[in-house]
């Protein structure tokens, strides 16, 4: 019991650290609605995969880095609409990859599952084509 106490003490320090930059970034019009967003997508992850403190911790520190990433490709001007397209993508990939590394199995099988689903409400509000372009 006192394990699982220090280990919970823990896991809420660590998310309180993590969260402070995006608390500052909330002053701003983009950095709220961007922390938002990752707080929504870390909370969708936690309650659908039944996420521990420590894979959330992860998640979040990868959404961070995305956030950050995609940011800066998208303020890059010498890049193409079509070259900055494909840079998103294959960030978005990359961090797909990432996510999975720290799940489990089964949390895998799910969240491949969630992809899915996505994808296809995607494809959906595109008309039903095909993937975008370039995938």
């Amino acid at each position: 019991m006192n394990k699982q106490l220090r280990t919970a003490v823990l896991a809420i320090c660590t998310l309180t650290a993590a969260t402070m930059p995006l608390m500052a970034q909330n002053d701003a019009p983009m950095g709220g609605r961007r922390g938002q967003m990752e707080e929504r997508q870390v909370d969708m992850l936690t309650k659908r995969l039944s996420l521990s403190p420590d894979q959330q911790t992860q998640v979040k520190g990868i959404d961070d880095a995305q956030m950050q990433q995609m940011m800066a490709i998208r303020q890059d001007s010498s890049l193409s609409q079509d070259d900055r397209r494909s840079k998103m993508m294959a960030l978005r990939q990359d961090t797909q990859t990432k996510i999975r590394a720290v799940l489990t199995d089964d949390q895998k099988t799910k969240y491949d599952a969630l992809l899915q689903q996505q994808q296809a409400r995607m494809a959906e509000r595109r008309g039903g084509g095909g993937p975008p372009q370039g995938l």
